[in-house]
């Protein structure tokens, strides 16, 4: 059975409980739900994946408890770490909820800690990065509502992966300051938040350790599919039409495969720094390529791909036309390239992966057979996760 993808694209919204620069997250708790619930539809993991990827007291500096686990659903959030209390309710018809995890610790200095893991999507990631790291040159200090805040970087040089830290320091009148250590990062589609409260400027540098250890432990459940997964997900002999024969059997990095032109003839790459499997046939002058990966940016291909073919269908990279429509409930972009002999296109998106196929219009291979090609590729894909 057909599943139907979603794919999350960067759009101005956060999770409540994630607490980046709010200050309900480390104290309340998380809507419960089912823990067998994906947060988007079948995606990536359901609340027992998500655990898996969570510290323990085996993880942390001495002197840690848990002080209690969560998950469930939790609301969205429009955030803006430039206001008094970091984010404001996002509600109406365009709200809606995800599923995340939750784990809280106390250490036995007085200090509170709280991490959290959300299967958001691989494009929240370097979105949630880029909210964090905005404070300290946006606003380093706001005042409001009796309230003084400031806003300052907190370095992470040893995480590992892509991450952004803050320390937020708020007084209300002449009140003691609280200081509050906030860190985001990520890996493939989950999002990890870890925040302290109640902490001091001495517990820096051990936040910072907190921090890496999350960070590679989180990649043990959301490293995705290994590269002999990906392979999988190729076109086999079986699925193509008579007399092909296999050309090539390599890898190839994602950034180098996943292009797209842009309306001034520049080249896009999308996606991070992976490996992808690729396979190519050949019939003569008729080409059959096929990539299968992990990108974050399986969207922006796509949306490319559509403005090519609706607002420069000729540019300085040639021409193209749209394919014919493909019938599927999965999420899914297509060109024509008007080469010698033209070539079809089509991507095809499945939970993390994305499938790239690439077929040249020649030598008894006419449009419609080159769709049905791109039908059996698509098909394929879901081999990735068999």
């Amino acid at each position: 059975m057909r599943r139907i993808i979603a794919l999350i694209c960067a759009v101005p919204v956060l999770a409540a409980a994630a607490a980046v620069t709010g200050t309900a997250a480390a104290t309340d708790g998380l809507a419960p739900s089912p823990a067998a619930s994906p947060p988007l539809g079948d995606e990536y993991y359901t609340a027992t994946d998500l655990r898996r990827g969570l510290l323990d007291v085996g993880h942390l500096p001495k002197g840690y408890t848990v002080d209690g686990d969560d998950d469930g659903r939790i609301s969205m959030v429009d955030t803006d770490a430039c206001s008094v209390y970091g984010y404001s309710e996002f509600g109406g018809s365009g709200s809606f909820e995800i599923t995340a995890v939750r784990r809280a610790f106390r250490h036995a200095d007085g200090s509170r800690l709280a991490i959290q893991l959300l299967a958001y999507g691989p494009e929240a990631v370097p979105y949630w990065i880029g909210r964090t790291a905005e404070p300290p040159t946006r606003c380093p200090v706001v005042t409001e509502e009796g309230y003084t805040i400031r806003n300052t970087r907190l370095p992470l040089p040893d995480v590992g992966l892509p991450a952004a830290g803050m320390v937020r320091i708020s007084r209300y009148e002449q009140g003691v300051p609280s200081r509050r250590h906030s860190a985001v990062t990520g890996w493939g589609p989950v999002v990890v938040t870890i925040e302290e409260t109640r902490t001091s400027e001495s517990n820096q540098a051990r936040f910072g350790d907190i921090a890496k250890a999350a960070a590679q432990h989180v990649k043990k459940i959301a490293d995705g599919p290994s590269l002999d997964d990906l392979k999988r997900g190729l076109l086999t002999l079986a699925e193509l039409p008579t007399g092909f024969r296999i050309v090539a059997d390599d890898t190839v990095a994602t950034r180098a495969v996943f292009t797209e032109h842009d309306c001034d003839g520049t080249v896009q790459r999308f996606g991070d720094e992976r490996t992808a499997a690729r396979r190519t046939f050949a019939r003569g002058a008729a080409t059959v390529t096929v990539a299968v990966g992990i990108n974050a940016g399986a969207s922006g291909i796509i949306g490319a791909m559509d403005s090519r073919v609706g607002e420069c269908p000729t540019t300085a990279a040639g021409k193209v036309a749209a394919p014919p429509t493909i019938s599927t409930d999965m999420t899914v972009g297509g060109i024509v390239y008007q080469d010698e002999p033209p070539r079809l296109r089509g991507i095809t998106v499945y939970r993390e992966v994305i499938s790239d196929v690439q077929v040249t219009m020649t030598d008894g291979i006419d449009l419609a057979e080159a769709e049905e090609i791109r039908e059996s590729a698509l098909q394929a894909t879901w081999r990735v996760h068999d």
